[in-house]
């Protein structure tokens, strides 16, 4: 007889409140303790009792009570399953659960949740999903025993009529025998295997994943047409392309939909090397070449940039190769299809740091002229303007001939000073750029 109190006492309080699914088996299979990670994964209420196995298919059940039997029998083991299950890849651990005395007090199972798009993700190289690919699942024996809508378009079927079929039977594909060698080779290495290739009967480019279980089999067909289009378009145009971008005052990286490099400029390769001291290489993650300073700008933006939305900011790099500081102006814009839809990004940056020192002594300049202006409009004009005054003062009756000639000459070059002032103080008020 298992007692829940006494499991539940037994328990390290870092397992009842861990974010890991955490539960404890009896003989039966029955969920005698869980902690509320595990509840709310599998939807249970705290006091719900059910069997641990009703959260396995048929396929997963075949394979997971024989390794619970076989625990039973050799309690010093540790036994590891992986279950797909709600579009994620649980990694569970079960051991022998003992009390201080060392009797049994039930099967401790400890599940790890991964995304199962996230996991094969994360194992190719390229995104794949449950929701929005293609998706369906064999059977030992090569059967259908689940399909997806989008399975179901592809294939041209209901899936209440592909269910049970064999997938040779229904592939869209007169080469199907190129396929099934494949499928059976990623079946015999229990290894994930990806197929790139061009299907006819639709016209539409797919990277179809193999995900091998221990007795199943996931299958994805990613429609990667776009993509695939895209680097067909670089392939016709590469001369001209490669022409313009290697002369260009700009580095230039062109990416795939999945921020892939498809295509780089010298100038984008040899600031890469500079910068990071690594070579450039297509096909590689973008965003393992992020110049370095531009990182938590480029992440913190990343969703707008894949949205499709055009970004421009300035950012100084350090160049490792000269120990040289200098100011890029950095930009991001989408390349869309003629219906508008984004396929790809380029990125492009150009060094302005020359540019921007340029502007700042010209800055420094206008300060200068400025000053000038100050100087002549106040300082130097208030004492012409107290000449000017003070020859109106004068009482002319009372100097001879020759000084009224003089004073005349001298009230019209100080009126001629006044407006070369004037002049001065209004044109550079009017070109002022700042």
């Amino acid at each position: 007889m298992i007692h829940s109190k006494e499991i539940k006492d037994l328990l390290p309080f870092s397992l009842r409140e861990s974010k890991l699914l955490v539960c404890v088996l009896d003989l039966e299979g029955e969920v005698a303790q869980s902690n509320s990670t595990f509840n709310t994964f599998f939807k249970l209420s705290s006091d719900e009792k059910t069997c641990f196995f009703e959260f396995f298919n048929d396929n997963q059940k075949v394979e997971i009570e024989p390794l619970i039997s076989e625990l039973i029998g050799r309690p010093n083991n540790i036994i590891h399953y992986s279950q797909v299950c709600f579009n994620s890849l649980v990694s569970w651990e079960f051991s022998f659960l003992k009390n201080i005395e060392g009797d049994f007090l039930g099967i401790l199972g400890v599940g790890t949740v991964k995304n199962e798009s996230e996991y094969l993700s994360k194992q190719i190289g390229f995104n794949v999903n449950v929701e929005s690919d293609i998706y369906i699942q064999l059977n030992s024996d090569w059967e259908i025993q689940f399909s997806n809508s989008l399975a179901d378009v592809f294939f041209g079927s209901p899936s209440n009529r592909l269910i049970g079929r064999k997938i040779w039977q229904v592939f869209p594909d007169p080469k199907i025998y190129e396929y099934a060698l494949k499928f059976k080779k990623a079946k015999e290495s229990d290894s994930i295997t990806v197929i790139d290739n061009f299907i006819s009967e639709n016209g539409r480019w797919y990277q179809i994943v193999i995900h091998p279980r221990m007795a199943w089999m996931d299958i994805y067909f990613k429609d990667v047409s776009d993509v695939q289009l895209l680097g067909n378009e670089v392939g016709r145009l590469d001369s001209t392309l490669e022409a313009i971008l290697n002369n260009s005052e700009q580095a230039y990286i062109l990416m795939s939909q999945d921020l892939r490099i498809l295509k780089f400029n010298v100038k984008a390769s040899n600031q890469v090397n500079a910068y990071l001291g690594k070579s450039l290489d297509i096909g590689q993650k973008f965003l393992h070449f992020l110049l370095p300073g531009m990182e938590e700008k480029v992440l913190t933006n990343l969703e707008a940039i894949i949205g499709g939305n055009h970004l421009s900011f300035k950012q100084s790099l350090f160049s490792i190769a000269n120990n040289e500081e200098r100011l890029f102006q950095h930009e991001f814009f989408p390349v869309t299809n003629m219906h508008k839809k984004v396929i790809g990004f380029v990125y492009c940056n150009k060094d302005i740091h020359d540019d921007e020192a340029v502007f700042a002594k010209l800055l420094d300049q206008n300060n200068v002229l400025k000053e000038i202006l100050f100087t002549q409009s106040t300082v130097l004009r208030s004492p012409l303007s107290s000449i000017l005054g003070l020859l109106e003062l004068l009482d002319k009756k009372q100097l001879d001939k020759e000084n009224q000639k003089y004073l005349s000459y001298l009230k019209v070059l100080a009126e001629e000073l006044d407006q070369i002032i004037r002049k001065n103080t209004k044109t550079i008020n009017e070109s002022d750029p700042f």
